[in-house]
Formats: structure tokens, C-alpha cells, sequence
């Protein structure tokens, strides 16, 4: 196909000499008179060169070499006239234009001058092309080293987030744990909470990175890391351990599913919610299952803890769980200046018990004075086994006037109750002590509150008669003995 030639001029003459010259080497030549933006009809008929009578189009010349040079334009601009100087023809090759004829010199130039212009602006283009594959290089090795630092940062926060959490087997602080590990730098996000079941007790905490975290957001978080645990359900009927990291009215849910089991989800509200799960699927399911298997554990753990701190025979706690359940009722009582009562309690003559009837009567008697008590105290209320046939109560936010009126009414019922072991009716009586953290003093601690309510209920023992036990009644030893 000819190369085609656009000759820009207003002299018929010109028009004659460049067809002439042009023409019957094959060049096709098209023709304008009027000074329009030549962008338009090189772009739509294939110019390769322009020949122009800078005489004819003067001014117009600069600005079609700026909308050339925008556009990337493969065609040649070469000028002819008379009329101009050599600085100005200077300046006018600098800025774009291939070359310059004189109009006396036109017949005997334009060919050589045209062939030249075409064949720099071939090399032109070549280098254009090879600016423009750069560039898509440049772009490409962007965008791979962008994605090459969100894999790094990402790869660092999963080695943080398992060092901190896989193992972690208290997860009161799970959520702060997650943010320290850096969630919030691999994930814009407007609210992170998470909602989990550990001990048969849901257990809730949200963050809102620079927003309000007051009640009203915190419970609104709430419902609706709700809404994703029961919606999860509804998708995972099949079988919860296919659950998947998946997006539920504009929020991120994570499944958290130890064995299979859905025990929570981490909802994230993203800044960005547009393929925002398509392009970190394999990032969500990391910390999806990195979760899920710090939760196993530490349910585990519970279970476990649950056994050495809780009491075989009763299954109320055993020392030691009083012990951790004392200190820390102490000292939260101490810091916020709340009233905190501890009462001992003692099953009197239970010895007596063993020996007549045996053990097993004894363990009996344990199981049911127990079942009393935890029937007539508060959710809220934390009854031990201390020793063999000693109780300890500890009465979270109770004065030392309520502390008794619980008890009495607990100690009530268990005066009412029937204590029969193999047809044998066992009378039970019990002595306790109360004591308060008010009346301790600065520098006293928990030794000293299970000292002073230790020493009231055996104050309270010595006061009473003591007795032998008959066939069918107590009688009252004489003063004597």
C-alpha cells in the first residue's frame, strides 16, 4: 500500500511540483487548503507525512506539533516557505518538525528530504514502541513488587498472629493479641470484632480503628457478628468445616470452626468492598484456621483446667480454683473499692457421720448440703470445697448484712431438706463464719479475710453445746464433762 502524503498549502503550484516529484515514485498525495486541526485527518486517513507551507500555515504550525508530540503521532511534519529565518527554522526542527525547504529549492529536495523524514520517523516509532514495552516492563515490576510487599507484609503478620495466638490458651485478650500481631496494617478496616463460645459462655470484644468505640457501636458490632454466626449455620448445614471466609452484607466473616464445630466468627468491616474477599481469600483462610486452632486449644485447656480446679465428689471448685477465684475477687474488689464478703462453712460432727454410717453416708451428705446451697445462692455467688467438710463462699459485691441473709436463707433449706441414707435420717447442722474485705486493713490480703471468717465459725462451734449421739435423740453433755 502507498504511503500517503498530506501537502497543507494554499498555492496550487506547490500542489503541481509535489505531485509531480511525489507522484511517480507512488506516494499517495492528499490535499487541504484550509487550516484545520490536521490531528483529526491524519488520524483518520493514514498520513505518513505532512508536507506544510509554513508561509501559508504560520502560527498553526507550533500547535500542530504540540498535539503531534501528545498524541504520539508516527507521521513525519516537514516545512517549506521563504518567509523564515534560520533561527526560526531552528527553533521549528527543535520543537518537532523533521526539516525544512526552501520554496525555490521544493522540486529538487522534497523526495530526498521526504525519504529521509520517513525513514527517522520509522526509527522514531521503533524507539517509541520500545519506550512503550519499557514502560509495561516499569508497570508489571510495580505492580509485582506491590504485590511481592503486601505478600511480605502478610507473611509477617500470619508468623506474628501464630506465634502470638496459637498456643495462647487465655482468650480474654484474643482480639488485642490479633490487632498487636498487625491485622490492621495488611487490612483497611472500619470495625474488627469477634464473637466465640469457650466454657458454654459467648464471648464478645470489637475494635473500631479510629472511630467511636462507645456502647451503642459496641452493640451494634454485637447483633451483628450474631447475625454472621447464625447466617454461617444457615450456609454450612452441610457441614460446618467447609465454612469458608465469606462476605455477608458488606461485612468479612471468619469462620471459626476448631474440629468442625462452629464456635465464632472475626467480622471485619472493610474500608474497600469491591473483590475484596477474591483477592485475599488465601489470607483469610490462613487466619481463619491459625484462630480456629488457637480456640481448640484453649478450649481444651479450659476443659483440662476445668478438671484440676473443680471439686470430684461435688463438682463445685476444689481449693484450688478457690483460691484463684479469691485472689482475684480481692483484688478487683480493692481496686475498684467494691464490698467483697467471704463465708466458711462447717459441717458440724461430720466425723460423727462417717464413723456411724460409714463413708459413703459422709459423701452423701456432701453431694446434698451442696445441692442446697448452690439452689439458694446467686449465679454470681462462688461456692468452694476448702477442706473435707468445709465450705468456702465467696459473695462478689456483698456487704457483710447481705452476706448474712444469703446464707441463712441457703442454711434454711438445708435444714428443711430430708438427709436419709439407706433409710437412715441423718441430721445435719452447719456453722459458719462471715467476714468482709471493709474491715481488713491496708496492707492485709486474702490470708487475712479466710483468717478472720475461719475464726468466727469456730468462734460460733465452741458456743454451742455439745452433745452425744443415742439411738433417737441428742441429749446434751453436763457442764461437768
Amino acid at each position: 500500500m502507498a504511503e500517503r502524503i498530506l501537502v497543507v498549502s494554499n498555492k496550487d503550484n506547490d500542489l503541481d511540483i509535489i505531485k509531480k516529484t511525489l507522484g511517480r515514485s507512488g506516494f499517495g498525495i492528499d490535499y487541504s487548503s484550509v487550516l484545520c486541526d490536521i490531528d483529526s485527518i491524519i488520524s483518520n486517513n493514514g498520513i505518513e507525512a505532512v508536507l506544510a507551507d509554513y508561509d501559508f500555515a504560520g502560527d498553526k504550525v507550533a500547535g500542530w506539533m504540540t498535539r503531534l508530540q501528545e498524541k504520539k503521532s508516527r507521521s513525519c511534519l516537514i516545512l517549506y516557505g521563504e518567509k523564515s529565518s534560520p533561527e526560526n527554522i531552528a527553533e521549528l526542527i527543535q520543537k518537532g518538525a523533521y526539516g525544512f525547504i526552501p520554496r525555490a529549492l521544493l522540486a529538487d529536495r522534497v523526495y530526498d528530504t521526504l525519504m529521509d523524514g520517513l525513514e527517522n520517523r520509522k526509527a522514531f516509532v521503533e524507539i517509541l514502541a520500545m519506550m512503550d514495552e519499557i514502560k509495561n516492563i516499569n508497570e508489571k515490576l510495580e505492580i509485582e513488587k506491590t504485590a511481592l510487599g503486601k505478600r511480605n507484609r502478610e507473611l509477617d503478620f500470619i508468623n506474628r498472629l501464630s506465634y502470638e495466638v496459637s498456643y495462647d490458651l487465655d482468650w480474654n485478650r484474643i482480639l488485642r493479641r490479633i490487632i498487636d500481631s498487625g491485622l490492621l496494617e495488611i487490612i483497611n478496616s472500619e470495625a474488627v470484632s469477634i464473637l466465640y463460645q469457650l466454657d458454654s459462655r459467648w464471648n464478645f470484644a470489637c475494635c473500631a480503628p479510629g472511630g467511636q468505640n462507645d456502647g451503642k457501636r459496641a452493640e451494634k458490632l454485637k447483633i451483628e457478628a450474631k447475625q454472621s454466626v447464625d447466617k454461617l449455620f444457615s450456609i454450612c448445614r452441610e457441614g460446618v468445616s467447609r465454612a469458608k471466609p465469606v462476605l455477608i452484607s458488606g461485612r468479612l466473616v471468619l469462620p471459626l470452626s476448631p474440629e468442625g464445630r462452629l464456635q465464632g466468627v472475626l467480622v471485619i468491616i472493610p474500608e474497600s468492598r469491591e473483590s475484596y474477599l477474591d483477592d485475599n481469600q488465601e489470607i483469610f483462610s490462613t487466619i481463619s484456621n491459625i484462630l480456629s486452632m488457637s480456640l481448640d486449644n484453649a478450649e481444651k485447656y479450659q476443659k483440662v483446667k476445668k478438671l484440676t480446679v473443680r471439686d470430684g465428689l461435688t463438682g463445685i471448685y476444689n481449693h484450688m480454683g478457690f483460691k484463684e477465684f479469691m485472689e482475684s475477687e480481692f483484688l478487683q474488689a480493692r481496686r475498684y473499692k467494691k464490698p467483697l464478703s467471704l463465708i466458711m462453712i462447717d459441717i458440724d460432727r461430720f466425723k460423727t457421720i462417717n464413723d456411724s454410717l460409714g463413708h459413703l453416708a459422709g459423701d452423701y451428705v456432701l453431694r446434698e448440703l451442696v445441692n442446697c446451697l448452690k439452689g439458694n445462692l446467686r449465679e454470681t455467688d462462688i461456692l468452694s470445697r476448702y477442706g473435707v467438710d468445709e465450705f468456702a463462699l465467696i459473695l462478689h459485691e456483698t456487704d457483710m448484712q447481705l452476706a448474712e441473709i444469703l446464707i441463712q436463707r441457703a442454711l434454711s433449706a438445708s435444714r428443711d431438706h430430708n438427709y436419709e441414707w439407706k433409710s437412715e435420717k441423718i441430721k445435719v447442722e452447719v456453722s459458719f463464719g462471715i467476714a468482709s474485705v471493709c474491715e481488713l486493713g491496708d496492707g492485709d490480703g486474702t490470708d487475712e479475710l479466710i483468717a478472720k471468717a475461719d475464726s468466727r465459725m469456730y468462734s460460733k462451734k465452741r458456743s454451742e453445746d455439745l452433745f452425744f449421739i443415742t439411738d433417737n435423740e441428742a441429749l446434751p453433755v453436763p457442764a461437768s464433762v
